[in-house]
């Protein structure tokens, strides 16, 4: 009489590749919580001294972002995310922080590298403006 090959050995325990039980959650890449943390600080008090159109051209990325996770199982709107409705610079920062608590790595990490992006090259035309012989 042959034993019933059910996938166990013997202790009533299935074998997986590797003879480990498999696990139902699949394994997660590591976040750098210092990373998120400094990024999102960044952004933070970065946001109080962007000019007003920058400051919406930043919300408007966050929104971007924001929009595929949102709509992932139903379809995006077809025409996209509708303009910001018109607020105060001081507005304008509230909703940027109101954001960062929910922005995930990978988007703290695109918003800043954007930010810092905006700020290098404002800086650099406003050193040109400034010609050979102003400050800087």
């Amino acid at each position: 009489m042959r034993p019933k090959d059910d996938g166990t050995k013997g202790g009533g325990r299935r074998t997986g590749a590797g003879g480990r039980p498999r696990t139902a959650q699949p394994r997660r890449a590591t976040i750098d919580i210092r990373a998120l943390l400094a990024d999102r600080e960044f952004i933070k008090v970065t946001a109080y001294v962007l000019p007003r159109r920058t400051k919406i051209q930043v919300l408007e990325m966050m929104e971007r972002l924001r929009r595929p996770r949102i709509h992932q199982a139903s379809a995006p709107s077809p025409g996209g995310a509708g303009p910001l409705p018109e607020m105060t610079g001081g507005e304008l920062v509230r909703e940027i922080n109101w954001r960062l608590g929910t922005l995930p790595p990978e988007d703290a990490e695109a918003v800043a590298r954007y930010i810092r992006h905006l700020t290098r090259w404002r800086a650099a035309r406003r050193k040109a403006r400034a010609g050979p012989g102003g400050p800087g």
